[in-house]
Formats: structure tokens, C-alpha cells, sequence
């Protein structure tokens, strides 16, 4: 009987305003770790590729084209040349880019090396038929 009587009397306190300080200080850390923070990495990673953009650059825009870029001016546009005859060119700012590219995805290189690849596979089992 007396627990119970020590219950009801706990139950009318409030608790700590400090406990629920620490929950919102708790919750803006995680948002700040998980959200902005990974955020802000990735466009200081973005801005610092475009800078590093010359000429003769392979690259990728936000809208998914590939290109060379053939000319730089100071204010920040690139002239980016498109297409597989080479005649495109198109003026576009830095802020486009979205990423540099290793290969040269103007050159249709990939057929070539389907074949020599083929004929490599057709040599090793005519060699193998023969055994």
C-alpha cells in the first residue's frame, strides 16, 4: 500500500527541463552529422573538379551528355564540344559540370574491342576442337 502511494505522488513531477534540452542538442548533432555535413563535403569536392577543368577534359554535365572541352573563358564558361562529328559546340557554365571522365566517350572504341575479343574466344576453341 505504501508503494503504491509513493507512485502516485512520482507521477505529478515533472521532469528536468534539462533532459529535454539534451534530447534537441542530441537531435540537432545527428542531423548536422548525417545531413549537412556530407553535404557540404561533396560541393567542396564538386567546386574544387571544376576548377581543376582544362581543355582537352573529358566530362560529364548535369544533364547526362558527355563532352570534350575545346575552349575556357574567365567568366566561368567552357565551349563543349559534342557528338561524334565533332561540329557541336556548345558554351556552358562551370557550374554544370558534374564530373571529369577518364575515357573518351566521343570515340566509339568499344566495338573494336568486342571484336578483337571475339576473335580471341573463336581462336581459343578452334584450338581447343583441335586437341
Amino acid at each position: 500500500m505504501n508503494y503504491i502511494t509513493l507512485l502516485e505522488a512520482g507521477a505529478g513531477q515533472a521532469q528536468s527541463p534539462w533532459i529535454m534540452v539534451g534530447i534537441w542538442v542530441a537531435m540537432i548533432a545527428f542531423m548536422y552529422f548525417v545531413l549537412i555535413r556530407p553535404q557540404r563535403k561533396r560541393q567542396k569536392e564538386l567546386q574544387l573538379l571544376q576548377n581543376s577543368i582544362k581543355v582537352g577534359d573529358n566530362v560529364l554535365l548535369n544533364s547526362g551528355i558527355f563532352g570534350k572541352v575545346v575552349d575556357t573563358s574567365n567568366n566561368g564558361i567552357f565551349i563543349i564540344e559534342f557528338g561524334l562529328t565533332k561540329s557541336v559546340r556548345v558554351p556552358v557554365q562551370k557550374t554544370a559540370i558534374s564530373g571529369k571522365v577518364e575515357k573518351d566517350f566521343l570515340r566509339d572504341d568499344s566495338k573494336k574491342e568486342d571484336k578483337k575479343e571475339s576473335k580471341k574466344e573463336v581462336k581459343k576453341d578452334s584450338k581447343k576442337e583441335s586437341k
